[in-house]
């Protein structure tokens, strides 16, 4: 379950929880442990500023400046501080030795893509520490192409950020990061030979390739090159295409600001390409932040090889396309202008227009979620209420149902270019992921070998869904996985996100079954600002109308404890990223409901949010202090500046990354100090990893396994079940 949340990472006086010294179990929060490092004390400097009329004193801006010479200290000490104490926990050694064996025991493979006669897969042996690219042919023998570990510099981390194969599987293109960021550095690998070309490509993170039909070379997104942690980090990105065996040097620049008055583009803009299968043309998507709604462009694709592009304007981003797909001579478009929930069209990509387009299905009480591009059609999958389907529109036809053994998410689908079939990867809350391949003919899935079942008994549990009434009325799902059996009150850890529309989805996590075994339920609440239901349910919970995201957690958890799952001395919840405002906000509003309270990678200040590195792309998501709306809104949702001196907070477990360039360290670092200054008494635990990204862990087994002991350790010690 927490693999959900997109997220990840690494660790005062008094310490709270079950403490053990000379073998006896002491009282909670007010227990000093000899061997605990001092807790280092972040200095008061008040920074004072008024904002549209409001008076704002920020006491620890310093710790947004990493040139600080305290900086370093206070994170160290701070990191050094939780360690001792998540070590101390009685089951913390434990726990890590079950979920090294739950996320171990099976070969985990990921991210399946057909080319040609060759099925390439992301794969990570059993046991092994990180995820290698393979190529799988059809009388079973196996290649590897690319793997990490031969990229990571002096023994540090290094994983594969994104990867694809050319069209008939002849080469395949990929990102290498290292120490854990995401700065990527593309290579290309012949996968006949396995040898590795000179090609190298900076500058991309999110490339986001797209091959030419005769795989001379691709399309790809740059960043503009500026330093991690610059404020304008991910601004100004450019769309290149490069040609294989030759440097980057050489690349042509396709689409950048100012390039094309008939192509306008923020600072904030991303250029992408897609090379439609089967077709003349190529899309070129115009997205600004993070948001779901897109400019769509289409132009000859010789003309753009040429230089000569003569881009067609399909849509602005006002105009309510969620997603697309080119296939032949055919554009689908998801648009949401009929209705919230989307409705899918077919424009012509000669000479058609959004205005003109045919409605092959009409918009229903589910989402139309995600095209992905068919040859003659194109993949749909839907989502109801979070829970996925899969179906096929053909260019002419009706809508055909996918034949799935369970509804959940459908995690990937890649088409094969050559005959139309495809691979995908289906997950759900107790079901393992599974790869199954669909006839390109017949719509048909059949299971495929390439990913094993773990040998982890799950007959024990179950999931059940029910709603909550948020207090406005809303109706909002929750997911739980429990034990078989009659309710019993247990410790519950609720997950929330709850923004960028998009959903928490129904994932098997191995090593949640430890926190199940312990006792525990492991609980989604699927709150408003998420993409559950579309963009209405994304627009409810988004900029002014935030606060619903926080508030109908609150709400699913006090029905959670109505309906006897758990009590308030048993509930903890879990955030990361964008879900560090849902937990912060919903901790510092009822501090009284909550026994335990993680935030990972977790956005605590969002007043400061646009002088961040990832600012001004989380602007369209957010707002801005530089309208009056805009700071309301940032104010309401910033926990940081919601701390109350003398209120007692629920135990806290921060962790920041040290090189995190989507949400800045300081997030974490001034909320453990607010919370250690105005609750003297309360835990306020940072863990802070010094070789890392904001969410690189799920690449690697060693790391993930150690958080998830941390995490479950802190979480049953709080809620005194250890």
């Amino acid at each position: 379950m927490f693999a959900n949340a997109r997220i990840q990472l690494s660790r005062r006086r008094f310490l709270a929880g079950s403490a053990i010294l000379g073998g006896a179990v002491l009282t909670p929060r007010f227990v000093l442990v000899a061997e605990t490092p001092r807790l280092p004390i972040a200095r008061i400097e008040p920074v004072t500023e008024t904002l549209w009329g409001e008076r704002i004193i920020d006491n620890y801006r310093w710790l947004e400046n990493q040139s600080d010479p305290d900086w370093f200290p206070f994170m160290r000490g701070q990191d050094a501080h939780a360690r001792s104490v998540l070590d101390a926990y009685p089951n913390q050694r434990s726990l890590l030795k079950r979920i090294g064996e739950l996320s171990g025991d099976v070969t985990q493979v990921i991210y399946p893509k057909p080319a040609g006669t060759v099925q390439f897969i992301q794969k990570r042996e059993a046991g092994a520490a990180n995820y290698r690219i393979v190529a799988h042919y059809p009388d079973g023998h196996e290649r590897v192409l690319a793997d990490p570990t031969r990229f990571a510099e002096d023994g540090g981390a290094a994983s594969i950020s994104w990867w694809v194969p050319s069209p008939s599987g002849r080469y395949v293109v990929f990102g290498v990061s290292l120490a854990g960021t995401e700065n990527a550095i593309g290579h290309i690998v012949e996968v006949a030979t396995g040898r590795l070309l000179a090609d190298r490509l900076t500058d991309v993170q999110y490339a986001n390739p797209s091959w030419l039909p005769d795989e001379e070379g691709f399309f790809y997104n740059r960043f503009a090159g500026r330093p991690i942690g610059s404020p304008d980090f991910y601004n100004d990105r450019s769309l290149w295409l490069h040609r294989v065996d030759t440097a980057q040097s050489a690349d042509s620049k396709i689409m950048a600001a100012g390039m094309d008055a008939g192509v306008p583009m923020s600072a904030i803009s991303s250029p992408e390409m897609q090379v439609g299968i089967g077709s003349d043309h190529v899309v070129l998507l115009m997205r600004d932040g993070y948001v779901r709604a897109f400019a769509i462009y289409l132009a000859r694709r010789d003309e753009v090889l040429a230089g000569k592009a003569k881009w067609r304007r399909i849509c602005r981003a006002d105009e309510g396309v969620a997603d697309f797909a080119l296939s032949g001579d055919t554009l689908y478009v998801i648009s949401t202008s009929p209705a919230a929930n989307g409705a899918l069209l077919a424009i012509d990509a000669v000479a058609g227009t959004l205005a003109n387009a045919r409605t092959l299905v009409p918009a229903s009480n589910v989402v139309y979620d995600e095209l992905n591009a068919g040859r003659d059609g194109t993949f749909v999958t839907i989502n109801d209420g979070g829970e996925q389907s899969l179906s096929f529109q053909p260019a002419d036809g009706v809508l055909k149902p996918v034949a799935l053994p369970y509804s959940g998410w459908v995690q990937s689908v890649a088409v094969n270019q050559q005959d139309g079939g495809a691979l995908i990867r289906i997950t759900s809350w107790l079901q393992p992921g599974t790869i199954f391949a669909i006839d390109g003919q017949t719509s048909v899935a059949t299971r495929t070998m390439l990913q094993q079942r773990p040998a982890i008994d799950l007959s024990r549990y179950e999931y059940r869904r029910i709603f909550a009434t948020a207090r406005d009325g809303a109706r909002v799902p929750i997911s739980i996985i429990c034990r078989k059996g009659p309710i019993v009150t247990a410790p519950c850890l609720v997950h929330a996100y709850g923004a960028y529309q998009w959903p928490s989805q129904p994932v098997f996590d191995a090593r949640s079954i430890a926190f199940l075994e312990s006792g525990g339920t492991m609980v989604t609440a699927h709150v408003r600002g998420g993409g559950e239901y579309g963009r209405a349910w994304h627009e409810a919970g988004k900029k002014a109308t935030k606060p619903n995201t926080w508030r109908d957690l609150i709400d699913c958890c006090e029905t959670l404890i109505a309906e006897g799952y758990t009590s308030k001395r048993k509930l903890a919840i879990f955030g990361g990223s964008a879900g560090g405002i849902t937990v912060g906000r919903a901790m510092t509003e009822r501090p009284d409901l909550f026994a335990a309270v993680i935030s990972k990678v977790g956005m605590s200040n969002p007043l400061r949010a646009e002088f961040e590195p990832n600012g001004q792309p989380n602007v369209p998501e957010f707002g801005s202090i530089k309208d009056e709306a805009g700071f309301r809104g940032l104010k309401a949702m910033d926990s940081y500046h919601a701390v109350q001196d003398g209120t007692r907070y629920p135990p806290i477990l921060l962790t920041t990354s040290i090189n995190d360039a989507r949400t800045a360290p300081h997030n974490a670092a001034k909320m453990v100090a607010r919370l250690q200054a105005a609750d003297p008494r309360g835990v306020a635990l940072l863990r802070v990893d010094f070789d890392g990204g904001h969410d690189m862990n799920d690449l690697s087994k060693a790391k993930s396994d150690a958080e998830y002991a941390d995490d479950f350790a802190f979480v049953l010690t709080m809620t005194k079940t250890s």
